[in-house]
């Protein structure tokens, strides 16, 4: 049994992790679930437009943490940046919709990691952290893997097979755009847990989806119940679940180990990809997943003071 001091917070003790074992457990699931997100949509995207994807996924996500929240939560945020966040994110699931309909989902799972490289570089701009040469040697990295899958398919001469690489191009204006959100999340000020920060950006982001539905093709799907199923997995075990997962694990594990356990989300969304969707592992995406994998973790395992994540932090890579 262990024993925590008066007001201490459960799962800490001083500043050392308490359950580092069922918190790596946890943040597995994590990485798994957020994995499973692009083959998810993948496979909505049978049944149902990218247009009404979006505020159907982030409006029941906002309903869910909003009753998480208790009651310091908001439907609507009282400060700019969870609005500029909120804008973000839902950029991003609107640009990251269609991106994924126009490629493979094991793609799209390796490309989306360009946001690392580009919430790297915002947080220098608008937080002042630090630019290490270890962080520009994994964004470089990174990049090169993300460059290397994305243009698959995209021979010289080949310029009518360009799908691919146009939904490409989007989910990497999504990850872009899914910094923002990460970077913006962070200035808003701290109050209760990670779901009354959460609530009222999720709200924010629905709400910028909602113009798409004016679009012809918003109600031009045919359902079905695998597209059905899939969009409840997307909104209950892909958004609302991991979300409360990772809550947890902020508790239970080091942010340098929760930052090395979140990197094995692109090594879930290509295993997913090949087991639910039938992808091929070709060549390029193996290499090219490999040299992604290599960047995240150059830049997650550089060395820093052994904390908790800060509470309503969001974790690189989710989807």
């Amino acid at each position: 049994m262990r024993f925590f001091r008066a007001g201490a917070r459960p799962g800490v003790i001083g500043s050392r992790i308490a359950y580092p074992w069922q918190g790596v457990l946890l943040a597995t699931l994590a990485s798994a679930l957020w994995g499973l997100a692009p083959v998810a949509l993948k496979m909505t995207l049978a049944g149902y437009s990218p247009e009404i994807i979006s505020p159907i996924r982030l409006g029941l996500a906002a309903v869910i943490f909003r009753a998480l929240a208790g009651r310091e939560g908001r439907w609507l945020p009282r400060d700019a940046w969870s609005w500029i966040g909120g804008v973000g994110l839902g950029v991003d699931f609107i640009l990251y919709n269609y991106g994924v309909r126009l490629t493979t989902a094991g793609v799209a799972g390796l490309v989306i990691n360009v946001e690392v490289v580009a919430t790297i570089a915002l947080a220098v701009w608008l937080l002042g952290e630090r630019l290490t040469r270890r962080r520009i040697a994994g964004s470089l990295v990174t990049l090169a893997g993300v460059l290397y899958v994305a243009t698959e398919g995209a021979a010289l001469g080949d310029l009518l097979a360009r799908e691919h690489v146009l939904g490409n191009a989007l989910i990497m204006l999504a990850g872009i755009a899914w910094s923002v959100f990460a970077v913006a999340q962070r200035r808003v000020p701290r109050r209760g847990n990670l779901f009354v920060l959460l609530a009222p950006i999720f709200s924010v982001a629905a709400l910028t989806t909602v113009p798409l539905l004016i679009l012809p093709s918003a109600l031009r799907g045919t359902g079905g119940l695998v597209p059905t199923l899939m969009l409840g997995a997307l909104i209950l075990l892909c958004t609302a679940a991991v979300y409360f997962i990772y809550a947890r694990c902020q508790e239970m594990v080091d942010v340098s180990v929760l930052a090395v356990v979140l990197s094995s989300i692109p090594v879930f969304a290509v295993l997913f990809a090949w087991l639910l969707l039938a992808e091929p592992l070709t060549r390029r995406v193996i290499l090219g997943g490999v040299v992604i994998l290599a960047g995240i973790l150059l830049i997650t395992t550089e060395r820093a003071p052994s904390k908790a994540i800060t509470p309503g932090e969001a974790p690189f890579l989710a989807q």
